[in-house]
């Protein structure tokens, strides 16, 4: 009777990953060096790219803020969402926290020689992005509630991770999973906030209407 080749076929599954492996580390490479390689030859552009990889992560406070305190008829769903959308940023950090415990990823500067960095930063480990995980978490819920603001946040985000990219400071692998991931918790958190108007109106009744409106 024939025997099963185990062997060889752990061997042909293995060589399968590893060639998988390296098409996609590849993919990986190649848009890397394309978004990269345009740093460097405009100089408004790169001033415009360094903007939004580093200082539009500072707009999703100012979101939160503005939906908590907006004047509106719809105040009290407005702070509903803004709670479950702090919450979901919370969520997504400490998912990043534990990705980036498990995987280790170095950052384009360090790894590849032909990369271009057009901000300080220090040589640690660049998966997920914290960045793009916080500002897609934060859309991510939003969105769900008030589409229009969320899908400025979105655009918002999809700009922040490309000017990642475009900086040297991360791989489009690396902002691929964290606005997965981000995403990913903003609509498991956009869920909560029905869950949150009683708890609203009992705190209502404490806190100035000011601060807090009644649902």
């Amino acid at each position: 009777m024939r025997s099963w080749p185990i062997p060889s076929l752990l061997f042909t599954l293995e060589a399968t990953t590893w060639i998988r492996s390296c098409k996609r580390q590849h993919l990986n490479d190649t848009i890397e060096d394309w978004i990269n390689g345009l740093a460097g030859h405009v100089a408004l552009l790169d001033k415009a790219m360094k903007f939004s990889a580093q200082d539009i992560v500072y707009v999703i406070p100012l979101l939160l803020l503005a939906l908590w305190f907006w004047p509106t008829s719809e105040r009290a769903l407005n702070q509903r969402v803004a709670t479950a959308s702090f919450i979901a940023s919370l969520t997504s950090l400490l998912a990043a926290a534990v990705l980036g415990h498990i995987f280790y990823e170095a950052r384009p500067f360090v790894s590849d020689g032909s990369a271009r960095l057009l901000i300080n930063h220090s040589p640690d480990n660049g998966f997920p992005s914290e960045h793009a995980i916080l500002a897609f978490s934060v859309a991510g819920s939003v969105v769900w509630w008030r589409p229009l603001l969320g899908g400025i946040g979105l655009v918002l985000a999809a700009l922040l991770g490309v000017a990642r990219i475009y900086v040297g400071v991360h791989w489009p692998l690396d902002i691929l999973v964290s606005a997965a991931v981000g995403l990913m918790a903003g609509a498991l958190l956009a869920w909560l906030v029905p869950q949150l108007r009683e708890p609203q109106r009992w705190f209502s009744r404490f806190l100035p209407s000011f601060f807090l409106a009644s649902p």
